[in-house]
């Protein structure tokens, strides 16, 4: 099991919200973790410190030497894939060669203020954009019409340093999203937002069986990465204790965002988000978090493996306090070094 650090903050306000995560990437880097995921969020304080996660990926790159970069994930319905393709070859090229990417297909109608032309038919654009970035990547000229109305071929610089590795897909939870990754051979980013471990196991069956009927070669089996809130601590009381503010916090500014695209939701009053938060986080803490112990996180990875996870992300930034992130980051290293 692979061990990673993700970035998704409830908090677009906090003026050290960019230190904290260059000291844990910092940490990642030396600890020996895998990766550190950046996402893309627009528009609300739920995750709305990362508009584009290759900025901060530039910064990650500068302040670390081996951990990967990852976007978990470009919304690519948002944008040009040129653009894209062109801002993460810088990235790659200041992290020489440690850049991986995940590409969603957004789902928030707001975000799409950015490309409103595109939020209909978002699946096919970002399958389209995927090919493009990938073949302006592999070193391809493609062509597009300049500012005169003529074709013309382009290609990026600067070029990348390393050769494309396999990107990721991110997958909420549908089956269909993990077969379509499958038969394309990417590998998967998914979390515990809309499916539990025995739902996750099942899906990640459909995508293996899916990479093994393309033939896609060595390492057929693919990659799973899941997202989870992670807070390892001495027991599990002192985690509950220090997580249940903050993630029950952190559950009601979701619940606000996605307040915006449901009559049901919107109809709430304040208390009753309150209320749907505080269930949420009973459910969420004990069912879909890596918080407790490390014997209790760790009986959590075992499970993982079984349902045939590869990587945990572990998303460390939804509100407590930097210091006691910091120092629990310690234990997350011996619960990686366990299960190495």
């Amino acid at each position: 099991m692979q061990f990673s650090l993700m970035f998704f903050s409830g908090d677009a306000t906090s003026a050290g919200r960019y230190d904290f995560l260059l000291d844990c990437a910092k940490f990642a880097d030396d600890a020996g973790f895998t990766a550190v995921w950046l996402p893309e969020r627009h528009f609300h304080p739920f995750g709305g410190a990362f508009p584009n996660p290759a900025v901060v990926g530039a910064a990650v790159a500068t302040r670390t030497t081996r951990v990967r970069i990852r976007a978990g994930s470009v919304i690519l319905p948002l944008h040009d894939p040129v653009r894209v393709a062109e801002e993460w070859s810088v990235v790659d090229n200041l992290s020489r060669g440690r850049v991986d990417l995940s590409f969603g297909q957004g789902w928030n109608p707001y975000d799409f203020v950015l490309a409103p032309q595109h939020f209909a038919e978002r699946l096919p654009v970002m399958y389209e954009g995927i090919d493009t970035v990938g073949a302006l990547w592999d070193g391809k000229r493609i062509s597009r019409r300049n500012g005169l109305g003529d074709e013309v071929d382009i290609e990026i610089y600067p070029k990348p340093v390393a050769a494309r590795q396999p990107w990721w897909l991110t997958c909420s939870g549908g089956a269909d999203r993990f077969t379509e990754a499958g038969d394309l051979g990417l590998n998967v980013l998914t979390a515990l937002l809309f499916q539990d471990v025995e739902a996750v196991a099942g899906n990640i069956r459909a995508y293996r069986d899916a990479r093994n009927g393309n033939s896609h070669g060595p390492g057929a089996a693919g990659h799973v990465t899941l997202m989870l809130h992670t807070f390892v601590a001495g027991s599990a009381d002192e985690a509950r204790r220090l997580v249940r503010e903050p993630l029950r916090g952190y559950l009601e500014t979701s619940i606000d965002l996605w307040r915006r695209n449901s009559t049901e939701l919107d109809d709430l009053s304040p208390d009753d988000r309150r209320l749907a938060a505080e269930f949420a986080f009973e459910r969420y803490f004990r069912h879909n978090t890596l918080c407790g112990s490390v014997e209790d996180c760790s009986a959590v990875v075992t499970g993982l493996e079984n349902a045939g996870v590869d990587e945990v992300a572990c998303l460390i930034d939804f509100g407590v306090g930097d210091a006691d992130v910091l120092a629990s980051l310690e234990l997350l290293k011996t619960l990686s070094d366990r299960h190495a």
